[in-house]
Formats: structure tokens, sequence, C-alpha cells
């Protein structure tokens, strides 16, 4: 008898820990109760599709996500929120200003514009149009645009004769 009430009393305690821990803060169940209040719904791969509740990508069929919505008071009319496409795109050109500020720094960046260039950044990491512009070879499709349109920095160069170097940025350099 006194095992029964031992047996017992152990698989109490054990479905009593279950029961309690089976929503615990900021569990899905628990994010999805106040997810009508405080967010949506997004699907991560097209963020257009949105819902007040769980569910599947009417595109893709993956399951949506919960976004908590944050409004930003930056007293801008007009501003979205950080999770609107405005707001991505903000995050991802400040990223790409600091990575372009951090391969500047360990010399890797070099680039002849007055907003230095994203096309060598995004696709090889490095930029070496200025040096290629003072050696009279070309430069990217982005800094020959800006030098047609007056963005070049480096004194004594004619725009007029900067040569564009249009290749896929697939090399190692």
């Amino acid at each position: 008898m006194k095992y029964l009430l031992i047996v017992l009393a152990v698989l109490f305690s054990v479905s009593v820990g279950f029961t309690q821990g089976a929503n615990p803060p900021g569990s899905a169940k628990q994010e999805r109760s106040t997810a009508q209040t405080k967010g949506e719904y997004v699907c991560p791969m097209h963020p257009d599709v949105k819902s007040n509740e769980p569910g599947k990508c009417s595109k893709c069929g993956m399951n949506l996500v919960f976004r908590e919505v944050k409004a930003e008071t930056t007293g801008q009319a007009g501003k979205k929120d950080a999770g609107s496409a405005n707001g991505i795109l903000s995050q991802a050109r400040a990223l790409l200003d600091g990575a372009k500020k951090m391969l500047a720094a360990d010399g890797k960046y070099n680039c002849c514009m007055k907003e230095p260039c994203d096309e060598c950044a995004l696709g090889h990491q490095s930029c070496r149009c200025a040096e290629n512009l003072k050696a009279g070879k070309g430069v990217c499709s982005q800094c020959y645009g800006g030098w047609q349109r007056g963005d070049g920095i480096l004194e004594g160069v004619d725009a007029k004769k900067v040569k564009g170097d249009f290749h896929p940025h697939g090399h190692d350099d």
C-alpha cells in the first residue's frame, strides 16, 4: 500500500510538472494568444503574406511566423515600422555601409566615388576602382555611371575618359 501511494504521488507530481510547463512564458501557444494585439504572422519568404493567426503561406506553404509590430517614432510622416520594406532596406543600407567602412579600414575598399559604390562590396567584398582609374583601367559599372553624373572624387580625372569595366564579379581579387 505504501508503495502504491509513493507511485501515485510521483505520477501526480510529474503530471503537474508537465501541465505547468506546457505553456511557459514565450511559448508558441502563449505568443499566439497575444499575437492579435502585439503583432502578426508573416511568411519568412514572402513578407507580403500576413495573417492575424498562425497558418501557412498561400504562396509557398511555409509556416507563418510571429512578428512583433513595433512602430518607429522618428517624427517623420509616412515612416513605416521596422518590419516594413522601408525599414528592412534602411537596416540593409546601414549594414552595407558599415561593411564598406570595415573593408576600407582593412585596406580592401578604395572607391573613386563621393558615395562609395555598392557593386564592388556586394560582388567581391573589395573595391579597387580608385587604383584602377589612376592606372588608366576601367571601373565598375556603378562607378562609371557616377563619373558620368559628376560624382567622382579623384583630382585631375576627366569623366569623359573614364572607362567602364563591365565584368561579372565572380573573380578572386
